[in-house]
């Protein structure tokens, strides 16, 4: 692959057309190659990994700024660069806590459009389980790896001991964890942070059959914990 300098971002859904065409000329100036074992994000997430197994034209774009956006959009076909940017975009459209993300074009085809820290990714990250039915209340770490679903991922959270339970992300916000010994799974959704090191930043809010509530932590750090303090193990309003 091929690495550019400097960011082809659209502010708002009304941009992306404009950003396309950037990046399509900045495509065309792209020299030097770059081996893909220097794109962790390509090669270890299930989003890159779906991203590579796709063929060109095609395109992947990724919420700005990270941290706080967690719009992503991969797309295939003539418009991809485009389309990219719209999914991005849509993925964030209801969400009133992502109001002012915009998003960026970080690959088309074999070129990438963003610094090489910007495909940075950790097979590890922090994870926690809270609430009564948590097996375990200390810290965990949860790795992931692509889902039979199309966009979905498996996330595995371990402790000292092992595997404590499993889930699947789904790309449409929805959420499925089965804890050991339990024959029905906890159901809920995602709800979504940012990215940091190539892995989502998220929480989320499980129910069983029975109403037992779960609430799962992927990502977020101990700094972060004690910033948000009991919030992140409070259950939404309403």
């Amino acid at each position: 692959m091929a690495a550019l300098a400097g960011p082809i971002t659209a502010a708002t859904p009304d941009d992306t057309s404009d950003a396309a065409m950037r990046a399509r000329r900045a495509t065309a100036r792209a020299g030097g190659a770059v081996a893909l074992a220097e794109t962790p994000f390509l090669q270890g997430s299930p989003a890159g990994r779906a991203y590579l197994a796709r063929p060109a034209p095609k395109a992947l774009a990724r919420g700005e700024p990270p941290g706080q956006c967690y719009g992503l959009g991969v797309a295939t076909g003539p418009d991809a660069p485009a389309e990219a940017l719209r999914r991005c975009f849509e993925e964030m459209a209801d969400d009133p806590r992502e109001a002012g993300c915009g998003c960026r074009l970080l690959a088309i085809d074999d070129v990438l459009l963003a610094e090489r820290a910007a495909f940075a990714y950790a097979p590890g990250v922090s994870g926690r389980l809270l609430g009564p039915e948590a097996p375990q209340s200390g810290a965990l770490v949860v790795a992931e790896r692509p889902s039979g679903r199309e966009g979905a991922a498996l996330a595995a959270f371990f402790g000292f001991d092992g595997p404590v339970a499993v889930a699947e992300l789904g790309a449409d916000g929805e959420a499925v964890l089965l804890l050991p010994g339990d024959a029905a799974p906890f159901r809920g959704e995602r709800e979504r942070w940012g990215w940091r090191r190539g892995r989502l930043t998220e929480r989320l809010l499980l129910s069983s059959p029975e109403g037992r509530r779960l609430i799962a932590l992927i990502g977020f750090e101990p700094a972060d914990i004690a910033a948000e303090g009991p919030a992140l193990g409070a259950w939404p309003k309403g």
